[in-house]
């Protein structure tokens, strides 16, 4: 292929776009500051990413109906049903959460409760998503260690998979108390590496 031929190639490659989904109530705070990192870095692989921070948006909690399993919409029209629409769309998506109590935060509980609508029960288990999706999932941790952590990536990352989305890397920042994502020179190396694994 000649050098005119590549460049075309290059001109035309569609952009992929994910969503970065964040459970943190603090703005700016350490979660928000990591997700912004991975953006940039997927912003260099031509993914253009959309964030969603759920704390600045109307989200109610999933009350148990189970109508969503014969229809596979949730009756709950709030922003949640559009952060659902963005998900059915995207390539990929981003879901990050500091630990609060050994488990994401409320606000990502319930967001995640409220992805069951895209569980089709109806002949097995299979998701409603169309398959090829990926995400990347980041822990955020006052403490030092995975113990510390919790459950706070596992919740995360198992909804996901029962979706069909492929979890091709995770992130787990420790001792924030000490060490603010901020204030660390080498993030932005380990986010690099993050976003290696979504291109490979």
């Amino acid at each position: 292929m000649n050098k005119a031929c590549e460049n075309l190639k290059l001109s035309i490659e569609p952009e992929r776009r994910w969503i970065a989904v964040v459970g943190s109530p603090r703005k700016g705070g350490n979660t928000e500051l990591l997700v912004d990192y991975l953006i940039e870095e997927l912003k260099v692989k031509n993914i253009r990413t959309d964030k969603f921070i759920l704390n600045s948006r109307n989200i109610s909690a999933c009350t148990g109906c189970e109508q969503c399993i014969k229809t596979g919409t949730c009756i709950i029209k709030d922003d949640v049903s559009c952060l659902i629409d963005e998900m059915k769309d995207a390539d990929g998506l981003i879901l990050a959460s500091p630990s609060y109590n050994y488990n994401v935060t409320a606000q990502m509980k319930s967001f995640l409760d409220r992805t069951f609508c895209l569980n089709d029960y109806n002949s097995g288990c299979k998701s409603r998503l169309s398959p090829g999706k990926k995400a990347v999932v980041a822990g955020v941790c006052r403490g030092k260690n995975s113990e510390s952590m919790g459950f706070t990536i596992e919740s995360m990352s198992r909804t996901l998979c029962e979706l069909g989305i492929d979890v091709v890397s995770v992130l787990e920042y420790y001792d924030t108390k000490n060490s603010p994502v901020a204030d660390n020179d080498c993030i932005r190396e380990q986010v690099a590496k993050t976003v290696k694994a979504v291109t490979l």
